[in-house]
């Protein structure tokens, strides 16, 4: 019963999941899904009401196999809880280990984007505010669909920071963009 991609209804047979802590329990699997009746037995015996999909992947996320196929743990939940699989999924909190359903929350790739922690090779402190040596000027700036635009060149810091904001709250950007 290998398939390229289960559907989330079919998640409910080898999974139960605890929503509120964001855990996945692995379930008794039937023999079908083996090749001997000693390793049905010793995968059951193993595995059964064990935590699943809780490696930690280097970008943060849980994550597992079943039945030779790569899952994501955020994913397989939201999909158990809501039965569809979402396209993107953003972590209200940004904290990508935290699979809580309240924390997940079905988005466009745009969307996601509006949520994003500030980037490592922020020197400002303030995520679309930059130093402009040229002008010798504070630069705000917003992306949105992957199109950078300028908001303003400033004198002080605290202007281009209060620009920035503003246009993260005129165009619908989560409160938690940029921590």
């Amino acid at each position: 019963m290998l398939k390229s991609k289960l559907t989330p209804d079919d998640l409910h047979n080898f999974f139960e999941v605890d929503f509120d802590n964001g855990k996945l329990f692995w379930k008794n699997r039937d023999i079908s899904y083996f090749s001997s009746a000693q390793s049905h037995a010793s995968w059951n015996k193993k595995f059964v009401e064990k935590e699943a999909f809780s490696a930690n992947h280097k970008d943060g996320y849980k994550h597992g196999l079943l039945l030779s196929m790569p899952y994501l743990a955020h994913r397989v939940i939201y999909a158990m809880k809501h039965r569809v699989w979402p396209n993107y999924i953003d972590h209200i909190n940004g904290n990508r280990s935290d699979n809580k359903i309240s924390n997940l929350r079905s988005v466009t790739k745009s969307e996601n984007g509006c949520n994003s922690k500030k980037p490592y090779t922020n020197t400002s402190g303030n995520i679309g505010v930059s130093w402009n040596a040229r002008d010798k000027r504070w630069s705000a700036y917003i992306t949105i669909n992957k199109k950078r635009k300028a908001l303003g060149n400033f004198k002080e810091i605290q202007d281009a920071i209060i620009c920035r904001k503003t246009a993260e709250i005129t165009l619908g950007f989560h409160p938690n963009h940029g921590r």
